[in-house]
């Protein structure tokens, strides 16, 4: 059980988020519980994964790796629903069976709308690992009449009660037109008997095609904006729930391009909004390429968004400040998108204790 001073981000388990975890402090370890959405990529056949079945063994060495015997809620609703490992094993319960074996603490996330087979695998994880679950409740869920009784039969299908389960209101994309946190918590049932309550959204934009030009640029952290404010005035409210978002992705998945030109730019959060080191496509033709992240590194260390933090404050801000001008080894998109996420966890983590304890 958890209350609303912890953080719990949904990372997509790519690389850069991975390795993004498994540098973060211990003091921001013990502070949030990731919500992994498994996505395509996660389980793809490549070199080192030569079955979807390999790739998951890989995922559940990971975990261990990167957050070790921590819980960590893992969701694969995104995984094709007809994929069988060694022909007949659901995915979810596969990768369950290995996480098990690792010592990986996995909380498998289910929602109203998963098949009957994602349902039993979600059982049987709940039955041998006697750590409940998750539900994963869309804004959609909270406008359907029969949301409590849809509720009741799914908690009776998986044998658990209320106090077994995390519940999780993703929002989705932050547009402030959901309710307020009052309205919200008339809308769930059972409000107080859940093992923990979260709601999520996310404000960070869908890509960085807006800004059509290299340059430095500001986005509001209204997701996290609109929280402070409930929070900070929430004395009356039923139950105050935990903030949870996207880090520095949109909230909306897409499948990545097959050989994308992308933009050399760095995302770094600070208080109240992200800023954005916005660099050029790296195979534009005579363009400066990968040199980009250096250069754009060199700026955002003279910022004093970065100098309130410091290059000690994490180690993404380690790399950022490292990395400055190191033109003989310019990183990649996966090695500044780690930087930028390790920050953001670390500087979230941080943000949500301090709140509290002052």
């Amino acid at each position: 059980m958890f209350s609303h001073r912890r953080y719990v981000p949904i990372l997509r388990w790519k690389e850069a988020e991975r390795l993004a975890l498994r540098d973060l402090g211990d003091d921001v370890r013990d502070r949030i519980t990731p919500l992994v959405q498994l996505v395509p990529e996660s389980i793809a056949v490549g070199k080192r994964t030569a079955t979807a079945g390999h790739a998951l063994l890989k995922v559940a060495g990971d975990m261990r790796e990167c957050w070790g015997t921590r819980p960590l809620l893992v969701d694969l609703w995104r995984i094709d629903p007809r994929l069988r490992i060694n022909g007949s094993m659901h995915p979810l319960a596969y990768l369950a069976r290995n996480a098990r074996a690792s010592l990986v603490s996995m909380v498998p996330v289910t929602g109203l709308h998963r098949d009957a087979a994602y349902q039993t695998a979600v059982r049987e994880a709940v039955a041998e690992d006697k750590r409940g679950s998750c539900l994963r409740l869309s804004r959609g869920d909270l406008g359907n009449p029969s949301l409590r009784p849809d509720v009741q039969r799914l908690l009776k299908q998986l044998q658990l009660e209320p106090s077994q389960v995390h519940l999780v209101v993703d929002m989705e994309c932050h547009d402030g037109s959901y309710p307020d946190f009052d309205s919200l918590s008339s809308l769930v049932p059972d409000i107080r008997e859940w093992r923990s309550f979260v709601v999520a959204s996310g404000a960070f934009p869908p890509d960085l095609t807006q800004w059509k030009t290299p340059g430095t640029y500001s986005v509001p952290r209204l997701d996290w904006l609109a929280w402070l404010g409930e929070i900070e005035l929430a004395e009356s409210l039923i139950r105050k729930p935990a903030y949870s978002d996207y880090g520095i992705y949109h909230p909306t998945y897409k499948p990545p391009p097959g050989f994308p030109n992308f933009s050399a730019s760095i995302r770094y959060t600070s208080e109240d909004e992200w800023t954005i080191m916005r660099g050029e496509g790296v195979r534009n033709e005579g363009g400066a390429g990968f040199a980009q992240w250096p250069a754009n590194a060199e700026l955002l260390c003279g910022r004093p968004e970065f100098r309130q933090c410091g290059r000690a404050f994490s180690a993404g801000d380690a790399y950022i400040a490292r990395e400055a001008g190191n033109y003989a080894h310019p990183g990649n998109a996966s090695t500044w998108l780690q930087a930028g996420f390790n920050h953001h966890l670390t500087f979230v983590a941080r943000q949500i204790a301090s709140l509290f304890e002052t």
